[in-house]
C-alpha cells in the first residue's frame, strides 16, 4: 500500500483530520488490491470528510459535495442521492472501505475498484452513473440522462442484490 508522507495509506479512517481535504494519493498499478493482475493502471485517491449525520460509507458507494457544505465545504461529502443520477461535478469518488459518519477518510476517484448494485442488475462492460435504487448505488447509463456523468465502466456482471462488483471509475468532481 502506497502511503503518503505522512504515513497515511488509503485505508486510513480517523475522527481527526490527517491531511489537507482534497488532497490526492497516487497508487500506482493498484498493487494494494488483492483482485488487481499486472497491468490494471493507477488507482487516484481524494481525501474527505464524510458529512453525513449518521451514515457510514461501505464499500461501493458513490459520494458527492454536500450540497448543505455544513461541515467541510468542497470534500464534505455525502451519499449520492437514490433514483437521481448526480451530476458532473458533484461526484467525488467512490467508497472503498468503511468510512463512518464524521470521519475522514479517502475515495477512489479513478482507477479500478468497486462499485454497488441497487435492484438493478448490472452487465458486464456497461457504461454506470449514480441514481441508483438506494442511496450511493450504481446504475446503467442511459443516454440523455441529464446532468448525469458516467462515473464508472463495469468489468463484471452483478445481480440485483446490494452487492459490489468490479469496474474502472473516473470522476470529473474531484
Amino acid at each position: 500500500m502506497t502511503t503518503t508522507a505522512s504515513g497515511i495509506s488509503a485505508t486510513t479512517v480517523t475522527t481527526d483530520q490527517q491531511a489537507p481535504l482534497g488532497f490526492q494519493l497516487l497508487v500506482p498499478q493498484a498493487q494494494d488490491d488483492a483482485t488487481a493482475t499486472a497491468d490494471q493502471g493507477d488507482q487516484v485517491w481524494t481525501y474527505v470528510f464524510n458529512d453525513e449525520a449518521a451514515t457510514a460509507f461501505a464499500a461501493g458507494d458513490i459520494v458527492i459535495r454536500d450540497p448543505s457544505a455544513a461541515t467541510q465545504d468542497m470534500y464534505g461529502v455525502i451519499q449520492a442521492p437514490a433514483s437521481t443520477a448526480a451530476h458532473a461535478f458533484t461526484v467525488v469518488g467512490v467508497a472503498q472501505h468503511a468510512i463512518a459518519a464524521g470521519s475522514y477518510g479517502f475515495v477512489l476517484t479513478k482507477g479500478r475498484g468497486l462499485l454497488r448494485t441497487g435492484t438493478q442488475n448490472m452487465t458486464e462492460d456497461t457504461v454506470c452513473t449514480s441514481g441508483g435504487s438506494s442511496a450511493g448505488c450504481a446504475l446503467i447509463y442511459a443516454d440523455g440522462t441529464i446532468g448525469a456523468i458516467e462515473i464508472g465502466f463495469s468489468l463484471e456482471a452483478e445481480a440485483a442484490d446490494n452487492t459490489t462488483f468490479d469496474a474502472y471509475i473516473n470522476c470529473l468532481g474531484a
